[in-house]
């Protein structure tokens, strides 16, 4: 297991400083010099025994409800104990489930808006039931030997009892983008797509997540992934699913940029606004999968 040298707490605490600072410039844009080292991980990394303020993890002092801190008053992490990838999932479809469970975060954020709400057991059921729905959405389009697009999932999300649309919205370049009208930065984006709509998936390199924001007294905005496996954030041969919650768009931003560890400039990204209409019935229930 690797650990946080004393040079790495200098470098990353230095942007995170910097970070705070500018939190409320929305005209700072995203930089590659927040890419951790090749040889370096991501602070919220399950490999870490630690926080990035040195407290020690699995404690009442690094605890808030079911969240663990990572950054006090400004960036919490959330652990589910299910992936895409295990082995009672349909071999047919099995790890290639994530957008469907992207979509169903979503869901799951417009039932639960008190993100303080949110717990492990949350984010399994809604790999479980992300699955169902990219399962139902193969069903339908009979792509069983392709990772489905936006354009091939169903439209009714049966197991959240909701109708969902997703809808295209402009691409743009990430990560430091040279100076183009008909181009956004990831920052210039988000901040966009928040003027507009409340709950997305972000689209980059093949790598899909959902995203969002919720005005809660105990909210912010939320990432959350379930693609994850192994190095850099879980032991060897694991993954899960795993929600961030941050206080501020910038570090929102930050985490985005980290996850998606593009180490060249000017790469496309497509963000995808989830509408969602209220099928009759308790969500609540079928998310948490009571009768």
């Amino acid at each position: 297991m690797r650990k946080i040298g004393s040079e790495e707490y200098a470098s990353t605490g230095g942007i995170l400083r910097q970070l705070e600072q500018t939190a409320l410039l929305s005209g700072r844009s995203e930089s590659m010099t927040w890419l951790t080292p090749s040889n370096c991980l991501p602070i919220w990394s399950r490999r870490l025994g630690r926080n990035v303020e040195g407290c020690q993890r699995h404690c009442d002092a690094t605890r808030s409800q079911n969240f663990d801190v990572e950054l006090t008053g400004r960036l919490w992490s959330l652990w589910g104990g299910l992936h895409p990838r295990a082995p009672w999932f349909d071999g047919k479809v099995r790890g290639r489930q994530t957008l469907g469970c992207c979509v169903v975060a979503c869901c799951v954020a417009s039932t639960f808006r008190h993100l303080g709400e949110w717990s492990g057991k949350l984010l399994d059921a809604i790999v479980v039931n992300g699955d169902r729905y990219y399962r139902a959405s193969v069903e339908q389009s009979q792509r069983w030997d392709l990772h489905l697009g936006v354009d091939d999932m169903c439209s009714e999300c049966e197991t959240c009892d909701t109708w969902c649309n997703l809808s295209w919205w402009p691409s743009g370049t990430s990560i430091v983008p040279q100076p183009a009208p008909e181009h956004m930065s990831l920052l210039e984006g988000l901040n966009y797509f928040f003027t507009r709509f409340q709950f997305g998936v972000l689209e980059c390199q093949e790598r899909r997540f959902s995203f969002g924001h919720s005005s809660s007294r105990d909210g912010g905005y939320f990432l959350f992934d379930c693609s994850a496996w192994d190095d850099p954030l879980f032991p060897d041969d694991m993954g899960a699913s795993y929600v961030l919650l941050a206080k501020q768009l910038q570090m929102l931003l930050y985490c985005v940029v980290v996850t998606l560890n593009v180490r060249r400039r000017n790469v496309e990204f497509r963000l995808y606004n989830v509408d969602e209409a209220r099928l009759p019935g308790d969500a609540r229930k079928c998310i948490e999968g009571e009768p």
